[in-house]
């Protein structure tokens, strides 16, 4: 009990303290700022930038390097074009390429992740807290991509884990014979801001092309992609004259689900549901009763060469949305550990310097048979309830409060954080999190977790320590390790250039955790190095790692990674991840080769394998075979089949038409066969209609 309470005195001290610093603080760096043109005459959304009413858009260009350069002059000659009417923001970008043949162009389904293609972006932080936004992204092709970024992207990676947001705008782009342009066309209703006179926006425009090796923005972000805290001003917007009207949106669905289990005849099972939906300026409410997900192809099946499990990305979309407020150090809440929603409630927004979401579920596990481990709840109808507050200080300090909480009758598993993030001077950034567990049967269990980092072009790193208890494992939340306490250490070195060799970087890594009762459990060197020439990649890692496993069996490997990608500018790619040496106490060789194929924009063909081989015995082995065919950005089709060395063989068919925005029709078929040759089929009909009222 001492402990906890010397736990909770010094984080207070460390956050009062922080608090200081960053409210004295504040960069001195100058915002551009930009004033859009109205109009009268909006432009028809092809990707051409032909009609008359762009001629008279604001133009900007002046554009800075992101890479390999921060802050440098760029040749790639581009113009943005700004446009407004009292519906929507138009944004038109003119992306000249003498080379267009090298003109790099792959995804074609919504909400692609757009590495390896040319793409341009706008990213608008409509209530100027320097710390969110909302980014809108096209490829060449057209391809549409949108997300919300929460605290600069703090503990959601690189490129965010919010892609699930999705805004119903519209977006197109054309290529010509010296150059390529896109259109954008953006919805004020379907943004929150404050409606005020006189109110700024912060705003900034983002441009990739991979032939030139450059990444270029509109505003120097030092090194960050994500320095919302450094983007420019949008100002002189008549925010009053607006049409943000928000109808309530009721998206009522039915199915016909057609099912055979070995023998037996089809049975047919007809089933409904309903969303709903109310936005308002601030908050936005969801509501959901009987939902159905069974238009989401399952998880693949992968190798985990790590004694930490593997986590998997949240697919349904009642959960995605507004996932990002939910984002802590610590993973207090997990949406997957929600499995068989039966009926819920959400709500999301911001009310002055508050961010704030609450989810309320009902839900029971996807398998009823299944163990119950030692510290779990019994099998049961569940009740979920997650609350989050989170309020801004200053110029880009947050501190936040999550709640949540699991519940089968008299049986709880309860779990609280209060979390912090601080922006010092030089790109440091300060993550900090202390968190406790009650649990039905056992006492008060706590962690905590505190992490110094820098995210620049050429010098990054993280210094974390984390201090898990013996008993803290919250059933909502992902905590890979219980029982934990101790350093992990990783630096990050690299350069860029424009030439045949694009990047080099190196990034040692060490970590040493020991259990509460002081016994060393892991202790780990790695070297990761990985260089980039011409469209080649190649990754080295050599590791060592000794750990204590729960049983009481030392192990000590001795490992080494390699990876290496081809990614040329059309038709195909190749990748293969290898791994040998000693692992477990065992001789350990695993192989991954990747191969897609893309004949034309529209088709591709993925083929994958996993082999893992242990003391020269074939332990592991899965290939997976896909097709995707987009017709274009709202009809698409999907195949998949895949294998396991167990004879385990799904068979994933689907087709998704959006026949009109936020309106689906689904067919789907499965086909799942067990290693016992059990066999069963389902064919799925799903038809979401959605009804506007009252805007």
């Amino acid at each position: 009990m001492k402990e906890n309470q010397l736990h909770k005195k010094k984080f207070a001290t460390l956050i009062l303290w922080l608090l200081t610093i960053n409210l004295t603080y504040a960069e001195d760096s100058e915002f551009k700022s930009v004033s859009p043109q109205w109009t009268d005459n909006p432009p028809k959304i092809d990707g051409q930038l032909d009609e008359t009413s762009w001629q008279s858009a604001t133009i900007i260009n002046d554009f800075v390097q992101h890479e390999p350069t921060a802050g440098a002059p760029t040749e790639l000659k581009t113009n943005v074009y700004l446009l407004y009417d009292k519906n929507r923001l138009y944004v038109g970008f003119e992306c000249h390429k003498s080379d267009m043949d090298k003109l790099m162009t792959n995804e074609t389904r919504r909400d692609s992740r757009f590495f390896l293609d040319d793409y341009v972006a706008v990213y608008l932080d409509t209530y100027l807290d320097r710390r969110n936004c909302y980014g809108f992204e096209l490829n060449a092709l057209g391809t549409q991509a949108d997300r919300r970024v929460q605290n600069e992207g703090a503990n959601s990676g690189r490129r965010g884990s919010d892609m699930a947001w999705d805004c119903n705008w519209d977006g197109r782009a054309a290529q010509r014979e010296d150059k390529w342009t896109a259109e954008f066309s953006i919805p004020f209703a379907e943004l929150r801001f404050a409606k005020k006179a006189d109110s700024i926006w912060g705003i900034n425009f983002w441009r990739q092309d991979r032939s030139n090796r450059e990444e270029i923005s509109w505003s120097d972000l030092n090194g960050r992609e994500y320095a919302v805290s450094r983007f420019g001003h949008l100002v002189d917007l008549d925010v009053e004259s607006l049409n943000t009207r928000r109808p309530l949106k009721v998206k009522p669905y039915g199915t016909i689900m057609p099912q055979k289990i070995g023998d037996q005849k089809f049975k047919t099972e007809p089933a409904g549901g309903i969303d709903f939906r109310y936005p308002l300026s601030n908050l936005t409410f969801d509501f959901t009763l009987n939902p159905d997900f069974a238009q989401i192809e399952a998880d693949p099946d992968m190798v985990n060469l790590t004694d930490i499990p593997l986590r998997f990305a949240e697919k349904r979309p009642f959960f995605q949305e507004g996932n990002e407020i939910f984002q802590t150090p610590i993973e207090l809440f997990y949406s997957r550990r929600v499995e068989d929603l039966q009926q819920g409630g959400k709500m999301a927004g911001k009310i002055g310097d508050y961010n704030t979401a609450l989810v309320l579920a009902q839900a029971g596990p996807e398998d009823m048979n299944r163990e119950v481990g030692m510290r779990e709840l019994p099998l049961g109808n569940y009740a979920y309830s997650v609350f989050r507050l989170q309020r801004e200080f200053g110029r880009s300090a947050t501190v936040g409060l999550l709640g949540a909480n699991k519940q089968n009758g008299s049986d709880y598993d309860r779990t609280s954080g209060i979390d912090a993030r601080f922006v010092l001077p030089e790109n440091l950034e300060v993550n900090l999190e202390y968190a406790n567990e009650w649990k039905t049967g056992l006492d008060r269990s706590q962690a905590v977790f505190a992490e110094l980092s820098r995210e620049a072009n050429f010098f990054s790193f993280k210094a974390k320590y984390f201090d898990v208890g013996q008993d803290f494992n919250p059933e909502m939340g992902f905590v890979p390790r219980i029982d934990r306490r101790g350093i992990n250490l990783r630096t990050s070195l690299e350069k860029r250039w424009k030439g045949r060799i694009q990047f080099l970087r190196s990034a040692p890594e060490y970590e040493r955790l020991y259990d509460h009762q002081g016994t060393l459990t892991n202790h780990r060197f790695k070297f990761e190095n990985i260089i980039g020439i011409s469209n080649m990649y190649f990754f080295l890692s050599p590791e060592w790692y000794y750990h204590l496993e729960d049983d009481g069996e030392k192990f000590t490997d001795r490992t080494l990674d390699f990876f290496y990608g081809w990614f040329p500018p059309k038709w195909i790619s190749v990748r293969t991840r290898n791994s040998f040496g000693i692992r477990n106490g065992q001789e350990s060789f695993f192989v991954g080769p990747e191969i897609t194929i893309r004949p034309t924009d529209k088709f591709s063909l993925e083929v994958k394998q996993q082999r893992l081989i242990e003391d020269s015995e074939l332990v592991e082995l899965t290939t997976r075979i896909a097709l995707n065919y987009q017709f274009d950005q709202r009809i698409y089709a999907r195949a998949s089949l895949e294998q396991t060395i167990e004879k385990d063989r799904r068979f994933f068919v689907l087709f998704a038409y959006e026949y009109r925005p936020e309106s689906n029709f689904f067919i789907v078929y499965n086909n799942n066969q067990t290693k016992k040759g059990e066999n069963e089929q389902i064919l799925f009909v799903k038809l979401v209609y959605l009804q506007k009222l009252f805007g």
